[in-house]
C-alpha cells in the first residue's frame, strides 16, 4: 500500500471514528444544554407549560391533558450533525483551514438553530395537545425539517467551502494568459 493511499486511509478512519468517540463521551452534556436551553426560550417567549428541564428531558404541562417529560433522545439532539460537518472539515477536505472552519461554523450554525426551533415546536406542540400531539408532530413535520435543515446545512457548506465561479475564470484566465491552460491543437 502506498503511502498516499495510506493518508486517505487513516483520514476516512479519523472522519469515522473521531465524531463517533466524540458523540459518546459529549452526548447527555450536550441534550441537557439542548433542553434546558429550550425551556429557557420557550419561557422567554411567555410559553408557559414547558420552562422546566430536568437533564435531558422537559416537563410539558398540557392544559387539558397529563403532564409528560418529553426527551431529547440521542437522535433528536443536533450533536451528530455538527459532528459529523467538523469532522469533515478536519480530516476529509484539503484547502485552507479558515475557508473550512467558517464553512463548519455555517452549517454548525444553521443546524443548532433549527434543531432547537424543531424541538420548541415538538414541545409547543405537546403543550397545546398532548404526548401523542407531540410524538406524530415530531415523528412527521420534525424529522422532515431535520433532513432539510442538515441538506440546507451542507448546501451552505459548500457554498462557502468552494470558491466562487468568478475566481476559478479569474484563475483560469490567468493561467491560460501565462500559458498553463492546455491549446486545443
Amino acid at each position: 500500500m502506498s503511502r498516499h493511499v495510506l493518508g486517505v486511509v487513516v483520514r476516512l478512519l479519523l472522519t469515522f471514528a473521531v465524531p463517533i468517540v466524540v458523540f459518546a463521551l459529549l452526548l447527555d452534556p450536550w441534550r441537557e444544554t439542548e433542553a434546558s436551553t429550550i425551556s429557557t426560550i420557550l419561557g422567554n417567549l411567555g410559553v408557559t407549560g414547558a420552562s422546566h428541564a430536568f437533564g435531558y428531558q422537559i416537563l410539558v404541562l398540557p392544559a387539558a391533558s397529563a403532564p409528560f417529560l418529553a426527551t431529547i433522545s440521542p437522535s433528536c439532539s443536533a450533536l451528530a450533525a455538527i459532528l459529523a460537518f467538523a469532522s469533515i472539515s478536519l480530516f476529509l477536505v484539503r484547502g485552507d483551514v479558515v475557508r473550512r472552519f467558517l464553512a463548519f461554523l455555517a452549517a454548525a450554525t444553521i443546524v443548532v438553530v433549527c434543531n432547537m426551533i424543531r424541538i420548541g415546536l415538538s414541545v409547543y406542540v405537546g403543550i397545546k395537545t398532548d404526548a401523542g400531539g407531540l410524538t406524530v408532530f415530531h415523528d412527521w413535520v420534525g424529522t422532515g425539517f431535520g433532513l432539510l435543515y442538515v441538506l440546507g446545512g451542507f448546501t451552505v457548506y459548500l457554498w462557502v467551502l468552494l470558491p466562487s465561479n468568478r475566481t476559478l475564470l479569474s484563475e483560469y484566465q490567468r493561467a491560460r494568459a501565462n500559458g498553463g491552460a492546455g491549446r486545443a491543437s
